[in-house]
This record gives structure tokens, C-alpha cells and sequence, in this order.
């Protein structure tokens, strides 16, 4: 009698907390862009039985000064002041990233897909990070493997960016070339606050473009080679300048996709 009566109280509980919109978490980003400079930014995540938000802005970009002259000049240099605000449709399983491209493109975009499907790998590691005990495990998505942290304390199959598809919340992340990394920076579980308005959030903004993933990341490419073609053209006059240039998707979250290979511009 009493199993019946403690698997009652767990039913309940998980219940009540599926109908109740109750979580935020803040994280701390990082982007390891080259040996010199790292890009940091904030995310913020909040969780509905119905939808899920996370937003990512820019906070600064940091030098360790050791910057030496080359003759290769990266167009993208560090100055990637883009922010994003992803928007994932629990029911119907789709992915909206509203987002400033200023490196290429220069616009605003939302960019929709599927709700990504990633396959996890749950490994025998363990620890505690922020009071929560925790479980390790990895993934490879569109050619970049990401090792994460995540906790059963809270049942949410979430975490920042676009990574979902685990037995509750995700705390951390990097991945394996220690390029990108998230880090919890706080929760409010539950949370009963009112910052966001979900309703609001749902509605189309006429300043964002509408765009699948698969036309923006093609655009995108076209963008990169024709800002190389530019560059190429008003330095090839330059006397006695002799200048190389690149760019390379490895640089990128999802360096491949289900399109296209990771690409390199010279």
C-alpha cells in the first residue's frame, strides 16, 4: 500500500510540473575563436510545457594581446557581434532561430527547421555542478561532438542552444576541440517570474526574414565567397602587399549540415 501510495505522489508531482511553467536558467558562453581571442556571451533559457526560448547576446570580445602580424587576414576576426533567440515548439516539434547575421549577410533572419533529433550517447561519469548531481553524455551533431552535463533532478528535456533529447536539464556543455562551451551560470526551479510573455514571443516579427535552414546556410556560403572575391579585388592593386584569406565553417556550431560538407575560402 504504501508503493502505491509513493508512486501516487510521484505521478503527481511530475504532473504538476509538466502543467507549470517554472524554469530559467542562465548560462555563460564562450567561444574559443583562435589562440587570441575569445568571444563571450550570455544565454538565457526558459521552459514551458509548450514551448521552449533561449536568447544569446554578445557581452564582449577579449585579446590575450598576443596578436602577431601575418599575411593571412580571417575575415571574421573576432568581431561577431550576432545575437539569436531560438524558439522550439514542443507539440509540433519545429525550431525557429530568430538571429542578426552582421558578418555576411548583415540582415535579420528566422530561420526555421525541424526540431533537431540529436542521438545520445550516456557515459559512466558522474559529478555535481551547482548542488545538482549529474550525468555525462555526447553527441555529434552537423559535424561538431559535444560533451555534456545534465541532471534527472530536474525532468526537462532541454538545455541552451538547440540541445535537447536527454532524461532532464542540461548544465554543460563543450565540444571535443574546445571551441564552444556553455556553462550554468543559475536556475530558478520553479520560477514564477514574468519576464517573457510566450504568447508574444510565438508572433511573427516583420523585421525578421522568414527562411528555411537550408536556403539561409546556402546564402550564407554565397555571401562568404563573395566577400573573399571583394577583398581580392580592392587589395590587388596594393604594391608589394601580398595578402592570403580565409575563412572556414569549422569556426561554426554546425560546421556540416545535411547539405554540405564543412568548407574552407581562401
Amino acid at each position: 500500500m504504501k508503493s502505491v501510495i509513493f508512486f501516487c505522489f510521484l505521478f503527481v508531482s511530475f504532473f504538476c510540473f509538466s502543467q507549470d511553467n517554472s524554469l530559467k536558467v542562465e548560462y555563460y558562453e564562450t567561444v574559443q575563436q583562435n589562440s587570441e581571442i575569445i568571444i563571450k556571451k550570455s544565454g538565457k533559457l526558459y521552459f514551458s510545457k509548450d514551448y521552449t526560448f533561449y536568447k544569446s547576446e554578445f557581452i564582449k570580445t577579449e585579446s590575450n594581446g598576443s596578436q602577431k602580424k601575418s599575411d593571412v587576414i580571417n575575415i571574421n576576426n573576432g568581431k561577431n557581434k550576432d545575437f539569436s533567440e531560438i524558439l522550439i515548439n514542443n507539440k509540433n516539434k519545429t525550431l525557429v532561430e530568430r538571429l542578426y547575421e552582421n558578418l555576411f549577410l548583415k540582415n535579420y533572419y528566422s530561420v526555421n527547421e525541424a526540431k533537431p533529433q540529436m542521438k545520445w550517447i550516456i557515459l559512466n561519469e558522474q559529478k555535481k555542478i551547482s548542488n545538482y548531481n549529474c550525468k555525462k553524455a555526447k553527441t555529434t551533431f552537423r559535424g561538431r561532438t559535444y560533451e555534456v552535463w545534465f541532471t534527472e533532478k530536474i525532468p526537462v528535456s532541454s538545455g541552451p542552444w538547440k540541445f535537447s533529447g536527454l532524461p532532464g536539464l542540461i548544465l554543460s556543455v563543450e565540444d571535443v576541440e574546445g571551441v564552444y562551451k556553455w556553462e550554468v551560470k543559475s536556475i530558478q526551479y520553479p520560477f514564477k517570474g514574468k519576464e517573457i510573455d510566450f504568447n508574444t514571443i510565438i508572433k511573427d516579427n516583420p523585421k525578421f526574414k522568414k527562411i528555411s535552414y537550408k536556403d539561409f546556410d546556402k546564402k550564407r556560403i554565397d555571401a562568404i565567397k563573395a566577400k573573399i572575391e571583394l577583398i581580392k579585388s580592392r587589395s590587388a592593386n596594393r604594391d608589394g602587399m601580398k595578402f592570403s584569406y580565409e575563412y572556414s565553417t569549422f569556426l561554426e556550431k554546425e560546421p556540416v549540415n545535411e547539405w554540405r560538407a564543412q568548407q574552407d575560402f581562401k
